[in-house]
């Protein structure tokens, strides 16, 4: 069996149990909603309900019942026993049976005879769900949950941004942003699949997506439009009031709470934050916004590279002290390996000597290409288990494996969700496994179970890293998809390309500059009255296809903003080209 992530330990005895025969289900420790999914997809079955325990278990007609057993103290540790007429899922919580029980919903109808024994590698496995880039229409948000939690995640860092209509602060959530009713919606649903969702509200800098509106233009440091005023006692009140709207709305979840508090780059500009300095001014709004998130009864994180002076906003001795903050906020250490290398955290081992508790987090997307459309697996990869292996090393409780989708407001977006699965579930199976896997395996494994088929050579490469085997416009052109999502992902491939478009008519544009306009032999503008007018029409056919396919996942105000980024410029520079050989003489 190809079970994702990976099993700790598994035996296989003689026999098979077929699931088909099973007509008894009896549980305990088991919600509503994975209740309702077993009985969906096993309606024969008669349940009954026990009182005590953690426990699942199928039986054939008169088999007798498996005992109990000690699944020891492992994170969320679960056991499956599979005898020919009986097959049981033991766990010491309820978290470790539902996972037990993913296990178990991979397997196919007829099981070998066994035991699996199984456990998490890293506490809390966390997915950053950056929607700056894209919202996702709410049901389709709601899917991408449950496929998560399917692969053992427990836990999304939620970048909301202004994709919620916020009620403290109006004007600032976009055309379409989700509802309150749909965040409440949400936190429920998430809780059923032992999600724990930690909300993100910038409390510093990138906050241009609020302060961009004139309503808000007076809380900005020194006229910018990144970064709130520390001195302005209405900024930290207008956070306060959106950070309370955000607890309330994820009440089910109340724990971790981040307040971001990275890369501000204008510390100290305006006049009166002058006078407290970089360190001064970054400690005054920080601090004012940990102590806030403590006092509600919520634990702060912040990102930790002010911490660092990885940007050089302040001098290494005025970033050493704000350290101070990691006695009371947990810090969240990013880093990325840019292009497969610098997977070491040199910081790491001296926050922990101050006893300053840190999180990982590693990088599935938004870290190679700001205008991608498919992550590189093989690069993202590396990042990912050097943070899996240092979090175990170094017995941290989180790794947060990022995605961003936009770097910052005023950017294009970047990797969609939708196309970054294989970056996303490698980072899942990385945390509970606690192992590297190899890559092409990985992406032939997870297609069959997110696909159900396998996706061509040329597509297995592009997902492995796309750089060095792009994925062609053409080859989007024949091919028959009879799955959505896989659509999709060769949908992204070829538009990731489009690059190699925009290199075509520039070459043909700056081989023909100063002559197109005027003059020139005319079996090259013949040329350009042909190829250039080919090509468009190929990338207008594309770009309709792709117009089609993100609009089934995305709200259309980011699913506009995704096709003017790709087509936008390249159909200018058709346009242009056009323009130029009309009015062109021939020679």
């Amino acid at each position: 069996m190809q079970l994702l992530p990976p099993v700790k330990k598994s035996t296989v005895s003689d026999g098979v149990c077929n699931m088909d025969a099973m007509v008894n289900l009896s549980y305990a420790g088991v919600n509503a909603l994975m209740l309702n999914e077993l009985k969906a997809k096993f309606p024969a079955c008669k349940t009954v309900k026990k009182k005590t325990g953690f426990f699942l278990q199928f039986a054939a007609k008169n088999a007798k019942d498996l005992p109990a057993v000690e699944v020891g103290d492992g994170i969320e540790a679960y056991q499956i026993r599979i005898t020919e007429d009986t097959l049981r899922i033991d766990a010491k919580s309820e978290a470790g049976l539902f996972y037990g029980i993913q296990t178990f919903l991979q397997m196919p109808a007829r099981i070998p005879c066994g035991e699996i024994r199984d456990e998490a590698s890293i506490p809390l496995r966390m997915i950053h769900w950056d929607l700056k880039g894209y919202e996702p229409k709410f049901d389709l948000l709601l899917e991408e949950m449950r496929i998560l939690a399917s692969y053992k995640v427990n836990s999304i860092l939620l970048e909301i941004e202004d994709k919620y209509d916020y009620k403290a602060a109006p004007g600032v959530g976009c055309p379409g942003a989700y509802t309150y009713e749909q965040m409440r919606k949400l936190s429920k649903y998430a809780k059923d699949l032992h999600i724990q969702i930690i909300p993100k509200l910038q409390c510093l800098a990138h906050s241009d997506y609020i302060l961009k509106h004139k309503k808000y233009k007076a809380l900005r440091e020194n006229g910018h439009v990144y970064q709130f005023c520390v001195s302005n006692p209405k900024a930290q009140q207008l956070w306060e009031n959106m950070a309370a709207e955000l607890m309330d709305c994820f009440a089910e979840h109340k724990g971790y709470f981040h307040i971001g508090a990275d890369e501000a780059i204008n510390l100290g500009e305006c006049p009166k934050c002058a006078k407290l300095g970089k360190t001064g001014s970054f400690l005054k709004k920080v601090g004012a916004s940990v102590d806030y998130v403590l006092k509600n009864g919520w634990q702060p994180i912040i990102w930790d590279d002010i911490l660092r002076n990885l940007h050089g906003a302040m001098t290494d001795e005025e970033a050493r002290q704000c350290w101070v903050l990691g006695k009371k906020a947990i810090l969240m250490y990013w880093a990325y390996g840019y292009g497969g290398v610098g997977n070491e955290f040199p910081l790491l081992k001296s926050f922990l000597d101050e006893k300053i508790k840190i999180f990982g987090a590693s990088g599935y997307a938004g870290c190679d290409n700001w205008a991608g459309s498919v992550p590189p697996l093989d690069i993202r990869g590396k990042n990912i288990d050097a943070w899996t292996k240092t979090a175990i090393e170094n017995k941290l409780e989180c790794v947060c494996a990022t995605g961003w989708t936009r770097i910052g407001s005023a950017d294009c977006p970047a990797e969609p969700q939708e196309s970054s699965w294989f970056t996303i579930l490698y980072a899942a199976n990385s945390m509970w496994s606690g192992k590297p896997y190899d890559y092409r395996k990985f992406i032939c494994e997870l297609s069959m179970k997110l696909f159900g088929e396998m996706p061509e050579q040329n597509l297995i490469d592009a997902i492995l890293n796309i750089k060095k085997s792009p994925y062609p416009i053409g080859n989007v052109k024949t091919l028959t998809d009879t799955n959505q999502r896989l659509k999709f992902l060769r949908l992204a491939a070829a538009a990731e390309c489009l690059d190699m478009e925009r290199e075509f008519i520039c070459n043909l544009n700056k081989y023909y500059f100063g002559k197109l306009g005027n003059k020139l032999e005319d079996y090259r503008i013949d040329y350009m009255n042909k190829w250039p007018g080919v090509k468009a029409e190929a990338i207008a056919e594309f770009k309709k296809k792709m117009t089609e396919a993100i609009n089934e996942y995305y709200i259309k105000f980011t699913a506009d903003d995704f096709i003017n980024s790709r087509f936008g410029y390249l159909e200018k520079l058709y346009a242009d080209a056009a323009k130029l050989t009309a009015e062109t003489e021939k020679m």
